[in-house]
């Protein structure tokens, strides 16, 4: 039984969990907390910061979105069109502050249920979206940011999104912005 137990501890210390301490007549408890779970204050800083992102598009604010992004960053939109053609494309920085900068309308992204994982001074935000062009629903998806930590803050340095249509994708579970 002890072999057992022991090889036990063994396959869960290989998979990253770590051991509990528990009293001597209790067994001990594995924890599988990953170790690209960030702090708190990281976790808030990483969606502060791509929630920043979304408030700029929709204020209209290009020189919040150079403020937030690198110069260089690499944004990529993949496409499924509802007659099912692929299509993908890029965009620079400044492409997308005269996009922003340039609307009549206001533009509403809505991330829920984002994923954050850490290593070191790299983050990845994984999140579903939905966007309205006024109030009109434009489409969903999913977005990827890469964010680099730059002395106290984090920049985004890549974002990837799907552009999709229900039910290919999920709506805010809130509904439609108000």
């Amino acid at each position: 039984m002890k072999t057992t137990a022991t090889a036990i501890l063994a396959a869960l210390l290989a998979a990253g969990c770590t051991v509990q301490e528990a009293p001597a007549d209790e067994p001990a408890v594995p924890v599988t907390e990953s170790a690209h779970t960030p702090t708190d204050a990281d976790h808030t800083a990483i969606l502060g910061t791509v929630q920043a992102l979304f408030d700029a598009l929709a204020t209209g604010d290009g020189q919040a979105l150079r403020d937030i992004m690198h110069p260089n960053v690499l944004m990529h939109s993949v496409e499924r069109a509802a007659d099912g053609t692929r299509s993908s494309s890029t965009s620079t920085l400044e492409q997308l502050v005269a996009r922003v900068e340039g609307s009549e309308q206001v533009l509403t992204e809505r991330m829920f249920d984002p994923e954050v994982r850490v290593s070191g001074d790299l983050a990845m935000v994984w999140t579903p979206y939905d966007f309205y062009v006024g109030d009109e629903f434009s489409h969903c998806g999913a977005d990827a940011f890469v964010l680099a930590r730059t002395g106290d803050s984090w920049t985004v340095v890549s974002l990837s999104w799907t552009r999709l249509q229900p039910p290919e994708c999920e709506l805010h579970p809130e509904g439609p912005p108000e």
